[in-house]
């Protein structure tokens, strides 16, 4: 067999399992009511609850993933402290050659950059570390079963402009399964009626109906449907107009069970108890990089230390690179200084870009990959998604160290003199 042969065989095998794949995930599962759908897709940080603990301060679940990566970032340093006995042990075992591994890496690219000055070695390389070491456990939790799936069920529809989260989409809950109606259904719209609804269901003020009620009106709803289908087979109603009189069917009857219902059940729905009202989870984890406040924190407190090592290693004058005051009264023997002072006013606006370079890089990839994890559950729901978790180790692993080597390069460029040895040089001359 050669090489053509055996690669056409691959390629068929490869089409043979998307097309498997694609028939569990677009008949097998919709039938079972367990397909995967489209999540509400939120920006920011989702509290648990709206006004917990303060209207000032709301708990959010990326903030309950920081805290969550903080810990393991210190349990981390300290089971190696404890392993490597004060990092004094001199054969490592595997834990600690593995924390040694990391340090070693920054490192090497702190003293490539910065070199192996003592503010580089003993400031630059431990803030560096740090931010890698906590930006992958960050990035890597979001990865782990059960993070950005398993949360609280929240109704759907409401929007709160105050903490900047409007949901438009949401899904009736079969116990703690999305019940999946047809192939490739992302969700009926909510609309702010329809929470008010579900929170009258949630507060009680809407009595769920006993199974008797519901056997019967299952009963009767499949007898009407079935009615209505030889009518329409007789008339020869077919498409869309079809589809919208047996829905109508059911919203009446959904309705009749449960006031203001938003979606009509079909008959099996109804007599398995299905609540009608629209909801959707807010997880009780969420990655934490996929909320802007955290990437916007992270860089300004990179930004800071990027001012502190620049004023640390040239003083004052580091500061003559904004406010070059040297070449505004050096005009008269140099009337291009005018020049080199516009270029320091520019460098202003360089600087604070800085801070939206390391957010929103870091950001928006954690928040894409995220996306792109939901969206291929969504389409084939079956093996092909763990490519793509694969994937998502390698990018999430890059974007930490990119984010700590632009940290490191940034400090040593402010560590740098801008034109101060020439400067240095023509007044000794």
């Amino acid at each position: 067999m050669n090489a053509t042969t055996r690669g056409l065989l691959i390629f068929g095998g490869l089409i043979g399992f998307l097309v498997v794949c694609s028939v569990i995930t677009f008949g097998v599962l919709p039938s079972a009511g367990s397909a995967a759908t489209l999540p509400v897709i939120v920006v920011p940080g989702e509290p648990y609850k709206e006004g917990w603990p303060s209207e000032s301060f709301m708990w959010t679940n990326t903030f309950t993933a920081t805290l969550l990566a903080s810990i393991i970032v210190l349990i981390l340093i300290a089971v190696g402290w404890r392993v490597s006995k004060g990092w004094t042990k001199e054969v490592p075992g595997r834990f600690q050659s593995f924390l040694e591994l990391i340090g070693d890496f920054i490192y090497g690219q702190t003293k490539n950059f910065a070199g192996a000055k003592p503010l580089a070695r003993n400031w630059l390389f431990p803030l560096a570390a740090s931010i890698f070491l906590f930006l992958l456990v960050a990035n890597w939790m979001k990865l782990f079963p059960g993070v950005e799936t398993v949360g609280v069920l929240h109704c759907a529809g409401h929007s709160a402009p105050e903490i900047g989260i409007t949901v438009t989409t949401g899904n009736p809950v079969l116990g703690n399964q999305l019940y999946v109606p047809s192939p490739l259904f992302t969700g009926y719209p909510a609309t702010e009626e329809d929470y008010h609804h579900c929170e009258e269901y949630k507060e009680g003020k809407i009595a769920k109906p006993d199974k008797e009620a519901l056997k019967a009106a299952a009963k009767t709803l499949r007898e009407e449907e079935q009615a209505l289908i030889a009518a329409m087979d007789a008339q020869g109603v077919t498409g869309a107009e079809r589809d919208d009189q047996i829905n109508a069917l059911r919203k009446e009857a959904t309705e009749a069970l449960w006031p203001h219902a938003p979606i009509g059940l079909s008959a099996d729905a109804l007599e398995q108890g299905v609540v009608p009202y629209l909801q959707v989870i807010t997880p009780y984890v969420r990655g934490a990089t996929t909320d802007l406040n955290l990437t916007i924190g992270l860089a300004l407190v990179a930004f800071v230390a990027i001012q502190v090592f620049g004023v640390a290693a040239q003083g004052p004058n580091y500061f003559q690179k904004f406010i070059n005051l040297r070449a505004l009264g050096s005009l008269g023997k140099k009337p291009l200084g005018a020049i080199d002072f516009i270029v320091g006013l520019l460098e202003i606006i360089s600087e604070l870009g800085k801070i939206i370079s390391l957010a929103f890089r870091l950001f928006g990839n954690m928040f894409a990959g995220g996306i792109l994890l939901a969206v291929m559950s969504f389409l084939i729901s079956l093996i092909l998604p763990v490519i793509f978790l694969g994937l998502e180790v390698i990018i999430t692993s890059i974007q930490a160290f990119v984010f700590a080597v632009l940290t490191i390069v940034f400090s040593a460029q402010a560590m740098e003199g801008h034109h101060g040895d020439e400067e240095h040089h023509e007044e000794h001359a």
